[in-house]
């Protein structure tokens, strides 16, 4: 004889089991509201399109017949010390030249760890000719090497330059860029006679 208590029993016990599925499913989706609404507040705004980040230096006048002209590398770390962005690389690929690159010391080992990690030869892609002495600017956009638009925060500016026959110098300046101008003035140097670096609003 069937025992209809049974398929009672049965049937509250699945009535219990899927209400308490659904209330564990709203649970799930309530904390995961609040851990991507947390995410998104905890996220660092991006870089506002209406600055820019302007470095202005002087490659410094040099006495002699030997002179080279020095290669020189700009560009910009974030907080970690990872390069985020190069700015400018004024070197010889031509001839004896490339062997020469690697002296500039911190921008040539930050290029092979970008190029082990699948990043752009830069190198081949932007670098130009050396200079002489005088003024020159460069200017960042806020975008990494890969053209993606970086978050605001604390970012640090180097200058590197290095002439055969002549010194090697490394210049470097922490600066905060959010949505406030601000600008610093580096001391000179045998190679790079003096620098200033600016954020400011685009002109």
């Amino acid at each position: 004889m069937h025992d209809f208590r049974d398929d009672t029993t049965l049937g509250r016990r699945d009535l219990l089991a899927r209400l308490a599925g659904v209330a564990l499913a709203a649970t799930g989706l309530s904390a995961f509201r609040r851990f991507s609404q947390a995410s998104a507040i905890a996220a660092p705004p991006k870089w506002d399109d209406r600055f820019e980040l302007a470095v202005d230096l002087e490659i410094a006048p040099q006495q002699g017949y030997r002179y080279h002209r020095p290669y020189v590398a700009v560009w910009v770390e974030d907080a970690t010390g990872r390069r985020v962005r190069t700015l400018s690389l004024w070197v010889n690929t031509t001839g004896r030249g490339p062997r020469y690159i690697r002296e500039l010391r911190r921008w040539f080992s930050g290029e092979r760890d970008q190029e082990d990690a699948g990043g752009p030869d830069l190198v081949a892609t932007m670098s130009s000719a050396t200079r002489l002495p005088g003024q020159y600017s460069v200017s960042w956009n806020g975008r990494d090497d890969r053209g993606a638009v970086v978050d605001q925060g604390d970012y640090r500016v180097v200058i590197e330059a290095a002439r055969e026959h002549g010194s090697y110098q490394l210049m470097q300046q922490d600066l905060t860029l959010g949505t406030k101008p601000v600008a610093a003035d580096l001391a000179g140097n045998e190679e790079i006679g003096r620098a200033r670096v600016e954020y400011r609003r685009r002109k």
